[in-house]
């Protein structure tokens, strides 16, 4: 892929925070040394230094007094006044020296400078990719000549009644562009016909489709399988790994995310209007949100199946506002929903309460943090009969207990019915 990705982005912020240089870069991504600086010259953002002060290039032997204010109140210090950035014309900005050689950006910069400062954000960089993609691939692609090539000879010949795979087959030799491109510039109202113009179109029904088209991008699993999890736990055998799965209902409605810990046995439950990619990533971005700094005391490895409700799972380990990867994602081998046999069996509670092929449209965030204290609240022989709240809470203390409603249930209050969620 010839393109740099939200991932390789993260990386260049990352290293350029730990000043590395821009040739460590280019090794690391596997990339032209050159795509590098283009990539960060032309992504970096400016922001303003540490304090306002005056930043033009002459403030140290600036020889007009009260230029720029008869009623300046700093006579002769323009060194400090920030009033000459806006109101003297002989105004110009000066620029770190640092700026204009390798890296570029401010990133690993620990000098507290008044100048405005040039950093490279992995978030802002991708975003203003993708709005620069999109921008390329609107519109119509087509010289003058063409466009009018189009409208004197290919036009009429339709309003004649003749077929768009006629008039290609018969402009062949000189025809622009393809059939197809041709029908999106008739839909898209380019051309002085339309839809209407066309009589097989017009004849065709407008078929409804049975539910959206999923498409895994496969791309994703690269260095996350089940054997990259377990080298990852051989290095760290001690980190905390949390097993997500899905629970579905009606087929195109609400679905539930579950996060079961396997320290301590619990399961969270979260409502979702539709199982996919995004309301997962909201999920997660919720739950930052809430824990703060005690996300990634919970969340460090996450194993998960290969559903497609999964397969953006940098947004899962990226923190949103910085960028920075806080929590690894590895996923199950196909169709062994065995290796995360802890988060499966522990469905079984839920099923109590919501059996299989029950819609959960009507089900909220309420219910679900009803239901999972229900279910955590039970007593289990594996945790030498307590009840994982209690697990969860002698680990992870009161307060992140709190953050997540989790509250404990007597044990002669504890409802595994379907009466519960009604």
């Amino acid at each position: 892929m010839k393109h740099l990705t939200y991932e390789e982005r993260i990386k260049i912020q990352f290293c350029l925070s730990e000043g590395r240089s821009i040739t460590d870069i280019a090794k690391l991504l596997g990339k032209d040394r050159r795509t590098i600086v283009r990539e960060i010259q032309n992504r970096r953002v400016k922001i303003r230094g540490v304090s306002p002060s005056n930043v033009c290039k002459h403030r140290y032997d600036c020889n007009i007094p009260d230029y720029c204010s008869v009623d300046c109140d700093k006579p002769r210090r323009c060194l400090y006044c920030e009033k000459c950035n806006f109101n003297c014309d002989m105004f110009e900005e000066d620029m770190c020296p640092t700026l204009l050689k390798a890296p570029y950006v401010c990133n690993a910069c620990t000098h507290r400078c008044s100048l405005q400062q040039r950093v490279y954000n992995a978030k802002a960089a991708h975003t203003e990719y993708l709005n620069t993609l999109a921008e390329s691939r609107s519109g119509i692609c087509i010289s003058d000549e063409d466009l009018e090539f189009l409208r004197t000879k290919v036009v009429p010949l339709i309003k004649q009644g003749l077929s768009v795979s006629t008039i290609c087959e018969y402009y062949k030799d000189i025809m622009p562009i393809c059939d197809k491109t041709l029908y999106s510039y008739i839909n898209s109202g380019v051309l002085d016909v339309n839809n209407l113009d066309l009589r097989l179109k017009v004849r065709r029904h407008y078929r409804k489709k049975s539910g959206p088209v999923l498409r895994v991008d496969k791309d994703c699993h690269r260095n996350r399988s089940y054997n990259d999890y377990l080298a990852y736990r051989e290095d760290f055998p001690d980190i905390n790994v949390c097993q997500m799965d899905s629970l579905i209902g009606r087929a195109g409605g609400k679905a539930i995310l579950t996060l079961y810990f396997t320290n301590c046995g619990i399961q969270l439950y979260f409502i979702r209007d539709r199982n996919t990619a995004a309301s997962v990533t909201q999920v997660f971005n919720g739950l930052r949100k809430t824990l703060g700094d005690d996300f990634t005391k919970l969340f460090q490895v996450i194993l998960t199946d290969r559903g497609s409700e999964f397969t953006d799972p940098l947004k899962i380990e990226a923190n949103p506002e910085t960028g920075e990867i806080e929590c690894k994602v590895f996923y199950c081998d196909p169709m062994n929903a065995s290796q995360k046999a802890g988060c499966e069996r522990n469905h079984e509670f839920f099923r109590y309460l919501a059996p299989k092929g029950k819609s959960f449209d009507s089900f909220t965030q309420s219910d679900m943090i009803r239901a999972g204290n229900h279910i955590n609240s039970y007593p289990r022989k594996r945790w030498n009969w307590q009840a994982p709240v209690d697990v969860f809470k002698s680990i992870y203390g009161e307060e992140i207990t709190k953050k997540l409603g989790l509250e404990k249930v007597p044990l002669i209050n504890i409802n595994l019915r379907e009466d519960l969620l009604k």
